[in-house]
């Protein structure tokens, strides 16, 4: 498995194991970074944690763009849907760095909306990149990446 390619290149296909392959990545480096973030800077609330946590997303936006961008060409959709969760991830990073959300302990109506969103969109992700299978044979974007297997 490349990972390089995966987590880098927005051509091609990938089956969906390495596309939970690739997530499981992502989730663990942004899970220890962001505890590093945490005991590092004084908490993910203050004004250096918030900025932290945005640097942090933008660093990782990329590589995400890219793991779902190629899931999405092999179920013979545009890549550019993987922009969807992304950008209401960035969204929601710049309006939590500006103090209008974010806060657990004091929600608002953004934050709720925001939720609601991005539950609706990882729902989406969730059966479209890493339930349904690719299109079978080749298609706009390249060939089957299960060709030949068993």
């Amino acid at each position: 498995m490349d990972f390089g390619y995966i987590l880098t290149s927005t051509s091609g296909r990938i089956p969906r194991s390495q596309w939970w392959a690739g997530l499981a990545i992502l989730i663990v480096i942004a899970l220890i970074l962001g505890v590093l973030v945490t005991y590092l800077l004084g908490g993910a609330m203050t004004v250096v944690g918030r900025i932290a946590m945005l640097i942090l997303n933008i660093v990782l936006l990329y590589p995400a763009y890219a793991l779902s961008a190629k899931r999405f060409q092999d179920r013979n959709k545009p890549g550019s849907l993987a922009l969807i969760g992304i950008g209401l991830s960035l969204l929601q990073s710049l309006l939590t760095v500006f103090g209008l959300m974010g806060n657990p302990f004091n929600q608002n109506a953004l934050d709720y909306i925001f939720g609601i969103l991005l539950l609706i969109v990882g729902i989406w992700y969730l059966i479209e990149l890493g339930i349904l299978r690719g299109t079978v044979g080749s298609n706009t974007y390249g060939e089957d990446p299960l060709a030949g297997r068993a």
